[in-house]
């Protein structure tokens, strides 16, 4: 029975999110716009605070590598702030870092798996914002690939790998999507060879390949103006590649085959002192009709915490392991489903198995009503933390911008968890969650 201090808190916190989402529906709508560069620019103003973040998503991942030198994209966006011809000069990346040390920005290039980003934030004070935006420009489109700086980034690039190849979890994550990726080229994987023969030249050509502005999402929230943002979007574009003859499509990722269980459960042996295990097969992309129910679905299955089946199953009941969970990732054209959890070394058997039935009870059976209210009511009202910074909302942008989803989006992501109902989510995992296709992971088992 609750208390009506405990309803006055629910009260409050629903208010709360009433209040977020409505403040976001009415004061910061997104639009978009295409700029004359042919990049187009996702912009929402937002004027609360003197700052601007800004964001530069393109097709220029690690999927896009040569398929004999995994690294080329990695190491370009390590580059680009590490040399530049500002205003015409050459310029080293000690004096890149201090002039926008100086300015009391942040610039970052990110390399990813399907695309690559620049990542700025900034005061909006004109002082402060136009050299910022003048520098990024060029450091974007005229960048100095020095050998001597790309030796020491690879040479760093080695050392770690040769010390991650080591550790359990990363033996786990590259087997596990080794058998989710097979031959797709989202399964690029570096190694030492791949490494060293990345050179100058590849840099230099995937560059001209790649970053271009035609295939450019600019994304601006904050203190300026509609006419500001196309000027700095148009500003951060202009001196790139307008098109390109390369097709930047990744190929989508093929459901994963009916296989005997000698084929889809892989065992590898590790000192280590617990047994780490994942299990996963391909899921829809993004913009599937599915998405909602799997994640409502899937909160109730893995992804919410200490109230979900199988942290009670596995930990609560059974004592197995500290944590276990699972998620959707939701890749642009298709995405996969994972669990995962650490156990002791000799309970690695009877936790897989564990694991497994619990996510076929629940396909089978699917959710009760209790469950999938709770699992709406949470999200729901987590949904405010979810966009509380301009850092938060432009990583939304940027997912609504890289999977098109409608402007929309934010305004109705409550009323889509609203929407799923227990029977959408039954079909939902039944359609997408087969046991006869689900490969399975164990590093340090028995």
């Amino acid at each position: 029975m609750l208390t009506n201090k405990t309803k006055l808190k629910y009260l409050l916190i629903g208010l709360v999110g009433l209040f977020m989402q409505g403040y976001v529906s009415a004061t910061l709508p997104i639009q978009k716009i295409d700029l004359p560069t042919g990049a187009k620019l996702f912009y929402v103003e937002a004027r609360t605070i003197p700052m601007v973040n800004i964001g530069i998503d393109f097709p220029g991942g690690f999927a896009h590598d040569p398929k004999d030198r995994i690294g080329v994209a990695n190491f370009t966006a390590e580059l680009m702030n590490k040399g530049s011809r500002i205003n015409g000069v050459e310029k080293n990346e000690a004096f890149i870092a201090d002039s926008i040390s100086e300015l009391g920005s942040m610039v970052a290039f990110i390399p990813g798996k399907e695309m690559s980003s620049v990542r700025i934030k900034t005061l909006s004070t004109p002082e402060v914002l136009n050299p910022l935006i003048s520098q990024a420009s060029d450091m974007l489109a005229f960048p100095i690939f020095s050998k001597k700086i790309l030796d020491r980034e690879k040479a760093i690039e080695i050392s770690g790998l040769l010390e991650s190849q080591t550790k359990p979890e990363y033996i786990m994550a590259k087997q596990f999507k080794k058998m989710i990726y097979r031959d797709n080229p989202l399964g690029n994987e570096q190694s030492v060879n791949s490494i060293k023969s990345v050179s100058i030249d590849d840099l230099k050509k995937f560059h001209q390949t790649y970053y271009r502005a035609d295939q450019m999402n600019v994304l601006i929230i904050g203190d300026v103006s509609r006419e500001q943002a196309i000027d700095i979007g148009s500003k951060l574009t202009k001196n790139l590649p307008k098109t390109g003859t390369t097709k930047l499509l990744i190929p989508p990722l093929s459901p994963l085959p009916t296989q005997d269980l000698s084929q889809r459960e892989i065992k590898i042996a590790h000192p280590s002192q617990q047994a780490h295990i994942q299990m996963g097969i391909t899921s829809p992309s993004r913009k599937d009709p599915d998405y909602f129910p799997l994640l409502v679905g899937n909160y109730i299955l893995g992804g919410g915490g200490f109230v979900s089946r199988l942290m009670n199953e596995i930990r609560e009941k059974r004592g197995l392991a500290y944590s276990v969970s699972s998620y959707f990732y939701p890749a642009k054209n298709s995405g996969y489903f994972v669990a995962g959890m650490q156990t002791k070394k000799d309970q690695s058997d009877e936790s897989v198995k564990l694991l497994k039935d619990t996510i076929q009870t629940y396909v089978n059976q699917g959710p009760n009503d209790q469950e999938v209210q709770a699992a709406k009511s949470n999200l729901i009202n987590g949904f405010p933390l979810r966009i509380d910074s301009n850092s938060k909302l432009l990583d939304n942008l940027s997912a609504i911008a890289w999977y098109d989803l409608p402007l929309n989006t934010l305004d109705e992501w409550t009323n889509e968890v609203k929407k799923v109902t227990k029977d959408e989510i039954h079909r939902a995992f039944q359609k997408n969650l087969d046991m006869n296709k689900m490969v399975t992971v164990v590093v340090g088992g028995q």
